[in-house]
């Protein structure tokens, strides 16, 4: 009875929206902090690196969790990872390619590795979405994408702590720099990191490790490739 009726609640519900990611392809998960404006109020800004370096450890965690990562991009409160399984006819995807099992795990994973880096009396949690890419040169777009945003969003944050949003509105980001220049500040000497973002990648040797030091993927390409082995 309790056999049956199981099968029959896994068939009915449990299994009715099952979606299975389709295989030999590319799975990015991004992972976005859920409501982080509030939660970063009160933190060093326009950076705070205890929390960049509680995110790129998080991102350590859930890349040694993984099936098949091959790296992961992290910019303000988020993390992409790249996921295959086309490196030989058996290479396994992550829990088969569960969609539920990925998001979930990969979210969780995430949230527990921040809090243990991060020890806060606010709760900070994220969400994770999945997506297929068929065509490597749009895996690489993506990762350009992302990096264009992280430079936007640095420069706004720079602005940002020195301008109020009144007198920031509006404003292109040629006439931030030039705010910025009016108080003596350079966008353009401020950390790498905070400017175009962090990798977390394999060494030679197999172990992951975080690169502060990442080059603007668009100039050299190479350096991207290199990580997503297209």
């Amino acid at each position: 009875m309790k056999d049956e009726l199981g099968s029959r609640i896994k068939q009915y519900y449990e299994d009715a929206l099952r979606i299975q990611l389709p295989r030999q392809t590319h799975v990015v998960l991004r992972i976005d902090g859920r409501s982080f404006h509030q939660f970063t109020k009160g933190l060093e800004r326009p950076y705070c690196r205890p929390l960049a370096d509680a995110l790129d450890q998080a991102a350590l965690a859930l890349c040694t969790e993984m099936t098949g990562c091959r790296f992961a991009y992290g910019q303000s409160d988020e993390y992409s990872f790249l996921l295959t399984d086309f490196e030989t006819e058996k290479s396994p995807l992550w829990f088969d390619g569960n969609l539920q099992k990925i998001v979930s795990v990969a979210a969780s994973v995430f949230t527990a590795a921040f809090a243990r880096a991060f020890p806060c009396p606010k709760l900070a949690s994220f969400d994770c979405r999945a997506m297929v890419i068929a065509q490597a040169s749009e895996v690489e777009k993506y990762f350009i994408w992302r990096q264009l945003d992280a430079s936007a969003n640095s420069l706004n944050m720079l602005a940002s702590a020195h301008y109020s949003h009144e007198e920031l509105l509006g404003k292109s980001e040629a006439e931030k720099h030039d705010l910025l220049h009016a108080k003596g500040l350079n966008w353009a000497k401020e950390p790498a990191d905070f400017k175009r973002g962090r990798a977390v990648r394999r060494k030679a040797d197999g172990v992951w490790a975080i690169d502060l030091e990442i080059p603007i993927f668009q100039r050299e390409l190479n350096y991207l490739r290199s990580l997503l082995r297209l």
